[in-house]
């Protein structure tokens, strides 16, 4: 069969990239706009304890500046404010932040003199009443932000009446954030850098979980499109599963650690000793109460895609795994431990389970004498002619007998 198609097909699809979890991920507020709010406020505030200063709000100005091509007066902007959340309509709406110089404060019947309104979106639609925002604020001078992860258009109408909104997304505002942080950082709080980066990190992931949606609809077109060919390949897939694990099923039976069951199309089996001990060497015969304790894992899917045979010879049962920790350090002093059979490291001492021997074994060349063959030549000699099956089951006995 022809597999030529699997490269372009490969070749063809968007690389993906790996992050990690930020600490508002981890607490499960990635994409409530309620804290997402909070922290835009927190972080415009300069009297906080972050240590930010204007940052935020400078940098804010600087993108209103860039997106409506105008020089604002910054002076203007000099003054003491205030950063206030769910900031009453004059009809019963709510405003997500409104940050404002503090006259109003000083003398509630004068107007502030300068003040921002932000609407914050993260992924919901702008179904809010600018309009009523904009004229619920009192201010000499004033603009509107709508705060979007995605674009989001202004009603052009809203222009015409006066109404000053435009639209910053997310991912502009912390990338000007850190263009500006150094003139910030050395007054900062670290604790709060720390926080700042991390706030920063859930924005981004905004973006990558929607470049991930287009990555995913592109590699969904790219498998429509070889679809065929694709059913083709995992139908062989599954043939060269069940071919393989026919062999190990053969092989273990010969060596008297038959499957636990017959069914071909697992990935991963367990084998240990049944009933019939007829193909077990003396010793394990000899010995089959402790060599009952043990039994193989073995990875039959990775046999499709590495030369390498790998299983994991283990201990199972609580009563028995509460010896693992002293027959490994005891298999490590009689120096049994070898580059292709490691020391076991998964389970522990009173679980279910406790790996004893990890063995990684390379298949070589096996085009000549056949795959079944060369694996059975291997599995034999590595694990059971040379002995060390044997020595690890009575390394088990006398550690038992010595209690």
């Amino acid at each position: 069969m022809d597999f030529e198609w699997i490269n372009k097909l490969i070749s063809n699809l968007p690389e993906t990239s790996v992050t990690r979890k930020n600490l508002i991920e981890i607490a499960g507020y990635p994409k409530w706009e309620n804290v997402n709010s909070n922290l835009l406020a927190f972080y415009f505030d300069e009297k906080e304890e972050h240590g930010f200063n204007r940052l935020f709000l400078s940098s804010l100005l600087d993108l209103y500046e860039v997106k409506e091509g105008v020089e604002i007066q910054r002076e203007l902007f000099e003054t003491d404010f205030t950063v206030d959340r769910e900031v009453p309509t004059n009809k019963g709406g709510r405003i997500d932040i409104v940050i404002r110089d503090e006259s109003i404060e000083n003398d509630e019947s004068e107007n502030s003199s300068w003040s921002i309104i932000v609407e914050n979106k993260l992924f919901a639609d702008l179904y809010n009443n600018l309009t009523e925002y904009w004229e619920s604020i009192d201010s000499e001078s004033k603009f509107g932000v709508v705060l979007s992860v995605n674009p989001i258009k202004i009603d052009r109408k809203l222009k015409k009446r006066n109404v000053k909104f435009i639209n910053i997304l997310h991912k502009e505002l912390v990338e000007k954030v850190m263009q500006n942080l150094s003139d910030y950082y050395l007054e900062s709080n670290d604790l709060h850098l720390l926080y700042l980066k991390e706030y920063i990190m859930n924005i981004k992931s905004y973006y990558r979980d929607n470049n991930k949606i287009k990555e995913m609809d592109t590699a969904l077109k790219l498998f429509h499109e070889n679809k065929q060919d694709i059913e083709i390949f995992k139908n062989k897939d599954m043939d060269l599963l069940k071919h393989i694990s026919r062999i190990v099923f053969n092989i273990f039976e010969d060596m008297g650690f038959p499957p636990y069951s017959r069914k071909d199309s697992s990935k991963s089996k367990h084998f240990q000793i049944k009933d019939d001990y007829s193909k077990l060497s003396q010793t394990l015969q000899d010995n089959i109460d402790i060599a009952k304790k043990f039994r193989f894992w073995i990875n039959l899917g990775r046999l499709r895609y590495d030369d390498t045979f790998k299983a994991i010879f283990e201990l199972h049962g609580s009563k028995n795994t509460i010896y693992g920790d002293s027959l490994k350090n005891k298999l490590d002093e009689e120096n049994l431990f070898t580059n292709n059979i490691l020391k076991g490291g998964g389970g522990k001492s009173g679980s279910g389970y406790q790996h004893i021997l990890n063995i990684s074994l390379p298949l070589g060349d096996f085009s000549e004498v056949g795959f079944d063959i060369r694996l059975k030549e291997i599995v034999q000699n590595e694990l059971f002619n040379n002995g060390l099956i044997d020595k690890t089951i009575l390394e088990l006995k006398n550690i038992i007998e010595t209690e």
